[in-house]
């Protein structure tokens, strides 16, 4: 049972205790305060005959021994006599049952208070948190999304309120940090798409103007834009696939080392039209995963995109593929200045292109890395970054973690 439910139930619990004693411990009070009254021959005639054990009297004095009175034949009989015991006879019913009465009321009122201010405090333990909660909920409808949930005295709070805060807390910053990429995002796509465009523009106003001859190297400046813009919109749109859930993939059991080399092997011709050589390190053995090899050959050509981005000219760029029986390993190995320290935990996300020194300075979309990330994720992998020592070359690693499955033949 969790903290809230214990204590609900542990004030239910206090209220019913309250309302079953209160009466009868008033009434035992007022019959001991009664019985007080009457004088001590009186009192020890009552006594002596004990009360049943389903009465009340026998709650008063059930443990108490009276002496025994001296035989009725030894009383005086007189009517005098007879007449004042009658007299306080019907003088101690009737403040017993006066006192009985003022005691019941009196316990109904203890009952009634101690209720209400168990309720209050149950209420209020309660009520408090759900109305932090409220408004920040409203401030965040109205689109201040710094809201958050300040709950006083949180070590107090039952874990289950605490929880609730702190979930709240979370969603609040995921969602003002989302608004931020949003705007972030629209604003880096409106400078991505207007760069090439405004080149495009100038081209074609040259061309027009009779300022440049249209020739092969013209269309060829041309193209080049156009398949910039193309693949930026190929970018995003993989990107919005992926947010919406959408991205479908057409897993294969793929084995990771003979896919690697053969994908080495056949981008060597293009690579080394930029001036950069591809080595390959195998796994020595079969590295089985499932991936789509399509999105898989995504994956390797970004990855070697941003590597020949910083690589220097001449240089080598290592893909290698290992395993370590959990998962198998595809890693790309530039010898770049490597990644600062303080955006290697950035350096994934959109439209960031860090500050490396771009040694080939072509020009990129900042959405590469996104596509790798994105498509790790959705292959159930992930991707990582380390800056390698000078004793290795130097330069930054990027990985792609995929599942292995050893259960899938690989053909």
């Amino acid at each position: 049972m969790n903290r809230l439910a214990t204590r609900i139930a542990l004030a239910m619990l206090i209220v019913a205790l309250v309302s079953l004693l209160a009466i009868p411990t008033a009434l035992t009070l007022a019959d001991r305060a009664t019985l007080a009254t009457l004088p001590e021959t009186y009192r020890v005639r009552l006594l002596a005959n004990p009360p049943r054990p389903w009465t009340l009297g026998y709650w008063i004095e059930v443990r108490r021994q009276a002496p025994r009175p001296a035989p009725m034949a030894a009383v005086p009989t007189d009517a005098a006599r007879l007449r004042d015991e009658v007299d306080r006879l019907v003088a101690f019913v009737d403040e017993s049952r006066t006192a009985r009465v003022e005691a019941t009321a009196f316990a109904v009122v203890v009952a009634l208070l101690t209720s209400i201010a168990l309720a209050a405090w149950l209420a209020r333990g309660i009520a408090r948190p759900i109305a932090a909660v409220t408004n920040a909920s409203s401030e965040i409808a109205r689109g201040r999304f710094g809201a958050r949930v300040r709950l006083a005295r949180p070590a107090a709070q039952p874990r289950e309120t605490r929880e609730l805060a702190e979930n709240f807390n979370a969603m609040s910053e995921a969602i003002e940090r989302y608004e931020a990429e949003r705007k972030a995002m629209v604003a880096d796509v409106a400078h991505e798409l207007r760069t090439p465009l405004a080149a495009m523009r100038l081209r074609l106003e040259a061309l027009e103007d009779g300022l440049v001859a249209f020739d092969e190297a013209e269309a060829r400046g041309l193209r080049g834009h156009v398949d910039l813009l193309a693949r930026l919109v190929d970018d995003l749109r993989t990107l919005s696939l992926a947010d919406a859930g959408r991205l479908t993939l057409a897993p294969v059991a793929v084995d990771l080392d003979a896919w690697a080399r053969q994908a080495v092997a056949d981008a060597r011709v293009t690579w080394g039209q930029r001036g950069l050589e591809l080595a390959f390190r195998g796994a020595g053995a079969a590295v089985p995963v499932r991936a789509d090899p399509q999105r898989l050959a995504q994956v390797l050509h970004n990855l070697l995109d941003n590597a020949a981005r910083y690589a220097p000219e001449g240089s080598t760029i290592d893909v290698g593929v290992a395993s370590d029986g959990a998962e198998g390993r595809l890693e790309v190995r530039d010898r770049g200045p490597g990644v600062p320290e303080d955006e290697l935990e950035t350096i994934f996300e959109r439209f960031v292109r860090g500050r490396r020194r771009d040694e080939r300075g072509t020009p990129g979309s900042g959405l590469g890395l996104a596509i790798v990330r994105t498509l790790a994720d959705v292959h159930g992998g992930r991707v990582s970054v380390r800056n390698l020592p000078l004793g290795e070359g130097g330069g930054a690693a990027f990985t792609v973690h995929l599942p292995r499955r050893s259960d899938d033949a690989v053909g």
